[in-house]
């Protein structure tokens, strides 16, 4: 009886084969021209020929009995019928997706990738660490550092060529999810020498006294050099009343050390977050900036999740060297 029952546990439930005219390239055929439109743009998202496209959707229509597209003007118009199938389309063609997923992961050498970039070349100062922290954890997930991503971190977010972005500009939409990793205080650095150095009182420099200054800053995204631009020019006009008519002069240095060596030398003031210098550091003078400013570095990601990547447990990785990197910050 023990026997018969094993058995019986291996019984897998018969699926009655039906034969159909409809087949997967059918279905990404049917969901390419509706998207693009016509099909010769569909052709090329399929990587096909024209001809090629155009031969299959007559055999398809011709199997079905029915007319699925009709041509108004340049464009390919779906039918009832066809509106129905890429509608079904695209649900089954997402199931597939999930089931294929489902299938590979039980493979035991079976890899997930997990793309990730940021937004300020800074980050990549800590940022490895942790990843290779995360790897050692869960040595399947194969994390890919896009590092041409980093000046258009949230558009490569939007568009799916990463999974995860750490930006300072989240996106204010609730597809994407959002947590944020730590808050880094802003400070401005120049050689001791550097005439900027007499404008501090009490140990702490003004906004307003970097208006004729040669700044330089690390290759930071837009959003930030809009805030440091508004928060010089509005400093300026409480302290003195007027408005600075000329441009602020800003130079992006993307390299660290490129950055600190011309400020050593007196070729600029930078303003970088307090972490980025070294506490031993004698030659650059790191000043607080009076109000205090600072800038905070969140994760985002799209709320569905749909690859089921461990988001949560890299994102908790990630803050932890976030906040470490912030704390590691010489003194006032």
């Amino acid at each position: 009886m023990a026997c018969r029952a094993s058995a019986q546990q291996l019984i897998v439930p018969m699926v009655t084969m039906q034969t159909s005219h409809i087949e997967v390239r059918h279905l990404r055929l049917v969901v390419a021209i509706f998207g693009e439109g016509n099909v010769t743009r569909a052709a090329g998202k399929l990587r096909l020929s024209q001809s090629a496209v155009s031969h299959q959707l007559l055999d398809l229509e011709r199997d079905l009995g029915t007319r699925l597209f009709d041509r108004v003007g340049k464009r390919m118009v779906p039918t009832i019928a066809g509106a129905r199938m890429v509608a079904d389309a695209g649900r089954v063609l997402g199931e597939l997706a999930e089931l294929e997923r489902r299938v590979t992961e039980q493979r035991p050498d079976a890899r997930i990738p997990f793309r990730i970039t940021a937004s300020c070349f800074m980050s990549y100062s800590w940022l490895p660490t942790a990843l290779a922290h995360f790897g050692e954890r869960r040595p399947n997930v194969d994390i890919d550092i896009v590092l041409e991503a980093t000046r258009r971190a949230v558009p490569a977010l939007i568009a799916d060529e990463v999974d995860l972005a750490i930006v300072t500009e989240p996106p204010r939409d609730e597809t994407y999810a959002c947590a944020e990793l730590a808050v880094s205080e802003l400070v401005a650095i120049a050689s001791p020498d550097h005439p900027v150095i007499a404008r501090c009182k009490n140990g702490t420099l003004r906004w307003s006294a970097l208006h004729d200054c040669e700044l330089l800053v690390f290759d930071i995204a837009d959003p930030d050099l809009v805030r440091l631009d508004r928060a010089i020019r509005e400093a300026h006009r409480t302290q003195t009343g007027e408005r600075l008519a000329s441009p602020l002069q800003v130079r992006k240095i993307p390299v660290t050390d490129a950055l600190l060596e011309l400020v050593r030398n007196g070729r600029g003031v930078g303003i970088v977050d307090r972490w980025a210098v070294a506490p031993t550091s004698r030659t650059i003078r790191v000043l607080p900036l009076v109000p205090r400013a600072s800038r905070t570095f969140h994760a985002v990601w799209r709320e569905a999740n749909p690859r089921k990547l461990p988001v949560d447990e890299l994102v908790a990785v990630i803050k932890r060297a976030g906040v470490r990197a912030v704390r590691s910050a010489p003194p006032r």
